[in-house]
């Protein structure tokens, strides 16, 4: 189920019991958690709208409210983010399982249950899992396209009569990596910035919009491959001096090189592979382009150096910026 399915089970009074909601799209999860807390009135919603975090709330707590009828209300619903007992590592007691487990098989049929799994990564081999999975409807919110992400940026922009550049919307893409939550965080400075014309362009993304740390770090790789020392050296200095600590780019830039070496060694489309390594599909487009310009062997040494550096980050007090000029003046890439 996605969400369009979801709002028509709501326009029509077709409601489950219980939800898990799936994905990795933040905006998209915000748009759930909305339509659901929206079947309670506003007036009504604090006797018979609750929101439990498991990470410091407990389980019990959630099974109570699930049992109690709504006050003066037609339905509850009930909100339960980071459900961990479903992950390997989640524990409960026997008691709290097995009320669990009779909540999911006799549930209260006014009330609305539903947990945000997002990412996590459930344990299906847990009977409580199991069950719960068994029972509930499942809404699957996967990350949006390239091509999804920037037609839903365009019709939030029509909505509003703005529009947008096809190279504005170009490099809103390449410097947001086409995640579709980031993109839409973007959206407010921009349209504030162009309220006089409504029309965004390259200029007002370029001077806005910063670029992720995995932007710049693949701009930082390519720099590196292609023997641009001087722009590789800046692009270093430049993040250390935003404030981003050395172990995490080297992490992220180690990471990329890993990425281009997976992707050179699968087939399969964009969409096949991003699912395969559990990247966005934009960053397998961008490594398979980038690819035709790069040997194995450059490729091999540059993961092998960035280990390295890793290894002298966590054992040494050595600058940073020190070991990653030895890095890319090294003549084996």
């Amino acid at each position: 189920m996605n969400l369009q399915q979801l709002q028509q089970n709501i326009d029509n009074n077709a409601l489950a019991n219980f939800y898990v909601v799936i994905g990795d799209e933040e905006a998209l999860i915000q748009r759930a958690q909305s339509a659901f807390k929206q079947l309670i009135s506003v007036a009504d919603q604090d006797m018979n709208y609750s929101q439990f975090n498991l990470t410091n709330q407990s389980l019990d707590d959630v099974i109570s409210d699930a049992m109690s009828m709504p006050f003066f209300g037609d339905r509850r619903v009930i909100i339960v983010q980071n459900p961990e007992f479903l992950t390997p590592k989640g524990k409960l007691t026997e008691h709290t399982q097995t009320q669990f487990l009779q909540l999911l098989e006799r549930p209260v049929a006014e009330n609305v249950v539903v947990l945000f799994i997002n990412d996590l990564k459930v344990d299906k081999r847990k009977k409580i899992t199991k069950q719960l999975l068994k029972v509930a409807e499942h809404i699957e919110l996967p990350a949006l396209t390239e091509k999804q992400a920037q037609q839903a940026i365009m019709q939030q922009l029509n909505q509003r009569a703005y529009k947008i550049d096809q190279d504005a919307l170009q490099e809103l893409t390449l410097r947001t990596n086409a995640h579709f939550t980031t993109m839409q965080n973007e959206l407010p400075k921009l349209i504030a910035y162009t309220v006089a014309s409504k029309r965004i362009n390259l200029a007002a993304v370029t001077g806005l919009v910063p670029k992720t740390l995995t932007a710049n770090v693949f701009d930082l790789v390519d720099a590196v491959m292609t023997r641009k020392i001087k722009s590789a050296l800046m692009i270093y200095r430049d993040l250390l001096q935003n404030g981003e600590v050395a172990l995490r780019i080297n992490a992220v830039l180690t990471g990329q090189f890993r990425l281009l070496i997976q992707v050179a060694g699968l087939s399969g489309t964009e969409q096949e592979i991003g699912r395969q390594l559990g990247v966005h599909p934009y960053r397998v487009k961008l490594a398979k382009q980038a690819l035709k310009k790069y040997t194995a062997k450059a490729l091999r040494s540059g993961y092998l150096g960035m280990v390295d550096i890793e290894v002298q980050l966590k054992s040494t007090a050595q600058d940073p910026e020190l070991l990653f000029e030895r890095f890319i003046l090294n003549d084996t890439m």
